[in-house]
């Protein structure tokens, strides 16, 4: 068991037996807590007893995701509970607020081990790869002119300002690209041509605007019919972070939308 089962584990067994307690006790909790309706504490139990056997099921799969949203649902505990004691909006009892307030503070450090777990924790899928394709209606040998430009691609891609050929030629051809203030290079690593080409970018570079530490694109086209066309972009990358991993739903929510504008810019430049 690693160090991410270990503290999931912890959350587990805690909010499982914490849920129970307020089942059993209570009345005896209401009373502690001079609360009339003792039914919230039913409900939190039961909660609490759901909660953890996600979390159960986590120690297991151990997806990142679900991992993160149990971090999340752990915080807005604390939060919760913050609130609860500055505001006082139930007339809490002194005791209930010292429970309430130790309660917070276990949460708040199992929410802290469980984050740290999960960032040193190796992701088993380090090199991502995200996939865009879109059909068009044109074909082949059209498609292969427009996007194979890839001199003229800033004003296509809405995340580049400006493109230069540096050296070379189809395999072996290097290009600077830019955006704002930001600037890097890319190496052609595949000319085949009307069928694919792919550019390594040199996330190495000092002015280079993405936490990237491996970034290759690979652009196919395949015929469908004598008028239709898909074209497909590949891209495969690494985070320089692990903690960033955690952000990959984000990260990929906006390279859907600057490579479905960049399709969308091709689309109109062969079907206008």
């Amino acid at each position: 068991m690693n160090n991410l089962q270990k503290a999931l584990s912890i959350n587990a067994i805690f909010s499982g037996v914490s849920g129970t307690g307020f089942i059993l006790f209570h009345k005896s909790m209401a009373d502690l807590f001079a609360i009339e309706q003792n039914s919230i504490f039913w409900i939190v139990g039961i909660g609490l007893i759901f909660f953890a056997l996600t979390i159960v099921l986590e120690v297991k799969k151990q997806r990142r995701i679900a991992i993160l949203w149990i971090i999340i649902q752990d915080f807005i505990w604390v939060i919760a509970s913050i609130i609860l004691l500055l505001l006082q909006p139930f007339g809490i009892s002194d005791a209930g607020n010292n429970i309430i307030t130790i309660i917070a503070l276990i949460v708040l450090v199992m929410a802290i081990n469980q984050l740290r777990a999960l960032v040193q924790t190796k992701n088993k899928k380090d090199k991502k790869r995200l996939v865009f394709n879109r059909i068009v209606q044109a074909n082949k040998s059209d498609v292969w002119k427009v996007i194979s430009d890839v001199a003229n691609y800033h004003q296509v891609a809405p995340n580049v300002d400006n493109v230069a050929i540096i050296s070379g030629k189809d395999e072996g051809m290097v290009r600077s690209c830019s955006h704002g203030k930001d600037s890097w290079t890319e190496t052609c690593s595949i000319w085949q041509e009307e069928e694919t080409y792919a550019f390594i970018v040199n996330t190495s570079a000092p002015n280079y605007p993405y936490p990237l530490s491996y970034l290759k694109g690979t652009w196919n086209i395949t015929k469908i019919d004598s008028n239709q066309t898909k074209i497909e972009m590949i891209f495969e990358f690494t985070y320089k972070n692990q903690i960033l991993d955690l952000m990959h739903p984000l990260m990929k929510m906006k390279s859907k939308q600057i490579c479905d504008e960049l399709l969308d810019n091709w689309q109109k430049m062969l079907e206008k």
